[in-house]
């Protein structure tokens, strides 16, 4: 399976913590989702599912067509970003100088505890829903046909990595940079395996530019 974050957003690229709200990718974005279906062309590609945001959706379509894919991209809900509560909507800058107060209590709590704060959903609660997803694709006969690309977002992602994988992953504010590839390897006849991680937040594609 071929994790790959959405290209730049037009709120990634002025700071905005996005959410669940709805921003279009910006042409940089664009362009990074085009590089990313490039680097695919010639892989046979079991399907590609991807958030419905529209983010998500439209990297995805875009490395469908660049990447030769002739089947549709499955939207899934449970590949939405993390809901964000007073977060969403706003830059940091804008939380600092609007409500000081929340900022240092934020700041002061362990990371989950954060999340309780802001009215965001927990580190749990996505990873729930983005595991239902990724063993929904995995139980998908078509899977055993090559690799999966499912196209997410930064936040919920990074929940299900170190959760999986151990919180030497993405530490800190850390995340996967816009359109990156992260591959993991399941053996679908031992379902009771541990998946492998094969490569961590990929930008390897970008230097065909």
């Amino acid at each position: 399976m071929i994790l790959l974050r959405h290209g730049q957003s037009t709120a990634n690229a002025s700071g905005v913590w996005q959410g669940q709200l709805e921003f279009p990718l910006s042409e940089e974005g664009r362009k990074q989702a085009a590089y990313a279906g490039r680097a695919l062309k010639g892989t046979r590609l079991s399907g590609i599912y991807a958030s419905p945001l529209s983010r998500a959706f439209e990297t995805a379509e875009i490395v469908a067509r660049e990447a030769g894919y002739s089947s549709s991209v499955v939207p899934m809900s449970d590949l939405m970003e993390r809901y964000g509560g007073v977060l969403e909507g706003h830059t940091w800058a804008e939380q600092e100088a609007s409500n000081p107060a929340f900022v240092e209590k934020f700041l002061a709590l362990p990371e989950e505890e954060r999340w309780t704060l802001a009215g965001a959903e927990t580190d749990e609660g996505i990873r729930e829903r983005f595991e239902r997803a990724v063993y929904g694709i995995l139980s998908r006969p078509e899977s055993a046909d090559g690799p999966s690309v499912v196209v997410s977002h930064g936040g919920i992602m990074r929940a299900f990595l170190r959760d999986r994988f151990g919180p030497g992953i993405l530490p800190g504010l850390e995340r996967a940079p816009n359109a990156s590839f992260t591959r993991i390897l399941w053996n679908l006849s031992e379902p009771d395996a541990a998946p492998r991680l094969l490569e961590l937040a990929s930008t390897k594609h970008f230097s065909r530019r």
